[in-house]
Formats: C-alpha cells, sequence, structure tokens
C-alpha cells in the first residue's frame, strides 16, 4: 500500500512544460537566468530529462510542446564547447554559454542537468546570431535549433497554380 501511494505522488509531481519567459531575467530553481537575443515569444522550462537527448527525439518534443511541426534541426552542438562558440565558462552552473548557428532558427532547445529550457521567437534568429545564456542552476549540455514547418507564401501561390493547371486541364477533357 505505501508503494502505490508512493508511486501516485511520484505520478502527481511529474514533470510538465512550464512558461517562465519571455523577457530575460526569469528565475528556475533559484537561479536568475538571462540570455540574448531577447526577448523570445515563449520560454519554456521543463524540469526532468527529456530522453532520448537526440536532435530528431527533441523535435519531436518541441513540436509537442509548442503545438507546431518543425523541420529538421537548423544545427545542434551536443556539448557547449564541440560546435559551438564558448563562453568565458561555458558548461559551468551559473556560468555564460553562447552558440552561433550557422542557420536561421525561430525554437531552440538548451539541456541543462535535469532540464530544458525551449525558446520561441517570432521572427527567426538571424543566421550568424551568437545566442548567449547565463544563470543556468546546472552545467549545460547541448543545444539544439530548429525553423518552424510553416510553408512559405510562395508555397502556397504554387499548389494553387497547380490546382488551378488540373481544373483546367480536368475542365478541357470534359469538354471533348
Amino acid at each position: 500500500m505505501l508503494a502505490a501511494a508512493s508511486l501516485l505522488a511520484g505520478a502527481a509531481q511529474a514533470a510538465v512544460w512550464v512558461d517562465v519567459g519571455p523577457a530575460s531575467g526569469f528565475s528556475i530553481d533559484g537561479s536568475v537566468v538571462t540570455y540574448s537575443p531577447s526577448p523570445a515569444l515563449t520560454v519554456k522550462y521543463y524540469s526532468d530529462n527529456l530522453v532520448p537527448q537526440s536532435p530528431d527525439a527533441i523535435q519531436g518534443y518541441l513540436s509537442a510542446a509548442f503545438g507546431t511541426m518543425l523541420s529538421s534541426p537548423a544545427s545542434f552542438c551536443d556539448n557547449p564547447t564541440s560546435s559551438c562558440t564558448a563562453g568565458t565558462s561555458a558548461g559551468l552552473s551559473g556560468g555564460v554559454n553562447s552558440f552561433t548557428s550557422a542557420a536561421a532558427y525561430d525554437y531552440l532547445a538548451i539541456h541543462f542537468g535535469k532540464g530544458e529550457l525551449a525558446f520561441h521567437w517570432a521572427t527567426p534568429v538571424a543566421a550568424g546570431t551568437t545566442f548567449t545564456i547565463a544563470g543556468l542552476p546546472k552545467d549545460l549540455s547541448n543545444y539544439r535549433a530548429f525553423v518552424s514547418a510553416v510553408p512559405e507564401p510562395e508555397t502556397y501561390a504554387m499548389l494553387l497554380a497547380g490546382l488551378g493547371m488540373l481544373g483546367w486541364v480536368a475542365r478541357r477533357r470534359q469538354n471533348k
């Protein structure tokens, strides 16, 4: 009976995505976290490990958390000093961590210790822009940057043109 009660108590405390931003200077586990470029449209925090941490898995987690489809990772690095521009105390709790993406992105996931931060900007962060974060309560592990999979207006125009052509061909066949 006691084991069942503790299992239920653990289930009641299961980690969920919580809105903590958009403004820089939000608090996580007693640490004040700042980031740039700020502000993002939304910043969410997940207080547990997302497993696995592959770029494809993180893509699925973020798609579910934000209720949108994301394209393949625009860029990623597997630790704060691999394929990233390291800050003055990269990877350390409370230290300054940064990375520069070669591609534009509008969603970013940062894994640290036993937690995940997810950012969404209204307009994509330009390629070559350095993202900096400081004050994390645990050591930083990796970054994952994504682009939303919303079709561009040109894609809709091509779709409509194609449907128009199909309609024209069908009508022409019907008239013969």
